[in-house]
């Protein structure tokens, strides 16, 4: 039988990319996760008062930008100090090892410049500072990074079903062809189209949504688009949009780090300073500026604006005056004004959730990172699945333990449809991503041709061919040489014998 499937190599930078979803769930746990509320909340502390801080997304993420900077630049410090300790050891060992002054001359010359090498991200980092246009290039980067990280939350309160993230395949594998001028082969081409089957499927989840109007407009589930058919077309664009710019951040931020030497702590250091600068500034205005004080606005701020504030304490809820965050609602809330029922173990509760927020996301970024640095940006994308199968999973099995069933008791039919078109888009995705990094590996249709594994065979054999070549012409010569000589003995004996 012909064996159609095979399992490739696996590389050893994929611990990067479980560890950043691993960071990336532990994360989302502090602050709760859950899917159309169709599950028992993840959350790492349930009470009403941490209910209301969960709300405050935003203040949250400025607290890990700010959390981010002492990280990344204890991160950077420790990593110049380990690369020189590294350097200096060569040279200790090196130098004991030498038997003569001429080795321990041209020794001491090659760890002197291994010594520089191990400097380079330092120096690479002051001709950044000196070189004007690649360091602004990279502060937009940076920008350009923060606000498609907010963009692409938002967008997830209101317009959820429209996230057609597989497209990002097809995007970054243009983007990797036009700035690292790599080629694609069959296998990667068949894993494109193979994602169709996860788009046909999100668009079913899209297409369900409509038969059940009444039930998503009385729990308010994040599908805005039912009231308005509109915003469908226009949220999809809105998403390529996004994901393009995401695309190109990731893409960009391996050009830096490959050409540049910029380090991936170094890059997290101007990231947690601009991040927290935008979030700060983001946050401040929404404090004093209502959704509804926005011209033409809809209902789409009911989806998106989460703090029902109308400004006062003692569980003023106004739910026609919305902001999209408040500093104010959010310290009243710290100092127990918001909820009749505050404790003051709560206070400790939330300074605990933030101190892991802070480490959870610096290593959910650090890792991600790594994961550009060492393997590609695509290898990035195909975490996204990962992540939401695991998250789904997490949410079967927790609901399962409490409830005894893998769903709420209260949970419409309908939203478990989606469930299930949802979780088998993303494993359609993860086959389908599987086969474009060459983990599985198809062996039909000469889709295997071009795999890295048959190409270094390949490149073996060629190599063997041209060696045994060369030797079999080294053969010929010596015995045409030795052929040569032997008549030239020949003809001295005859005329000596004459």
């Amino acid at each position: 039988m012909v064996k159609c499937l095979s399992i490739g190599n696996c590389n050893k930078y994929f611990i990067y990319i479980f560890l950043s979803i691993f960071f990336h769930i532990l994360n989302d746990t502090l602050y709760g996760f859950n899917y159309n509320d169709s599950f028992v909340d993840v959350k790492f502390i349930d009470t009403k008062t941490q209910d209301y801080f969960s709300w405050h997304d935003l203040i949250h993420k400025i607290f890990s930008f700010l959390g981010t900077i002492p990280f990344a630049y204890y991160f950077n410090k420790y990593e110049s100090f380990a690369s020189q300790r590294e350097s200096l050891n060569t040279v200790n060992n090196s130098n004991n090892n030498s038997n003569n002054d001429s080795n321990n001359n041209e020794s001491e010359n090659k760890n002197k410049q291994s010594l520089k090498m191990s400097l380079i991200h330092n120096e690479i980092d002051d001709n950044l500072y000196a070189d004007k246009y690649s360091f602004t290039i990279c502060l937009v980067i940076i920008f350009l990074w923060i606000i498609e990280e907010l963009l692409i939350d938002t967008f997830g309160l209101a317009l959820k079903d429209l996230d057609f993230w597989m497209f990002e395949l097809i995007i970054i594998t243009i983007f990797s062809i036009k700035m690292f001028k790599i080629e694609i082969y069959n296998h990667q081409i068949f894993a494109m189209w193979f994602c169709i089957i996860p788009c046909i499927l999100k668009i079913a989840t899209i297409v369900l949504s409509f038969f059940e109007k009444d039930d998503i407009k009385r729990i308010k589930l994040p599908i805005f688009y039912i009231n308005y058919l509109e915003y469908i077309p226009i949220g999809i664009i809105i998403y390529i949009l996004l994901i393009t710019c995401r695309a190109f951040v990731n893409c960009e931020i391996k050009w830096f780090m490959d050409l540049k030497y910029i380090s991936p702590s170094k890059l997290l250091f101007y990231y947690g300073i601009a991040g927290a600068i935008i979030s700060t500034l983001i946050c401040t205005i929404s404090t004093f500026i209502k959704c509804d004080d926005i011209p033409n606005s809809t209902d789409i701020y009911d989806y998106i604006c989460k703090i029902p504030y109308d400004g006062k304490e003692e569980n003023n809820f106004n739910y026609s005056e919305r902001y999209f965050d408040s500093f104010l609602f959010y310290i009243n809330t710290f100092r127990g004004k918001i909820n009749n029922n505050f404790k003051p173990i709560e206070i400790f509760y939330e300074i605990i959730i933030s101190i892991l927020g802070v480490i959870t996301f610096f290593f959910y970024k650090y890792f991600s990172i790594l994961v550009i640095q060492n393997l590609t940006p695509v290898y990035l994308i195909f975490s996204n699945p990962i992540y939401f199968f695991i998250q789904k999973s997490i949410l079967l099995i927790y609901t399962y333990i409490n409830e005894d069933g893998f769903f709420a008791d209260d949970t419409i039919k309908f939203l478990i449809y989606k469930f299930c078109l949802d979780l088998l888009g993303d494993l359609m995705s993860i086959i389908g991503f599987l086969v474009y990094l060459e983990i599985i590996e198809l062996k039909f249709g000469n889709y295997d041709y071009n795999l890295k594994v048959n190409i270094i065979k390949r490149g073996i054999v060629d190599s063997f061919g041209q060696n045994k070549s060369i030797i079999n012409e080294e053969e010929e010569e010596k015995e045409s040489e030795n052929d040569e000589n032997g008549n030239e003995s020949e003809d001295l004996t005859f005329g000596g014998e004459s």
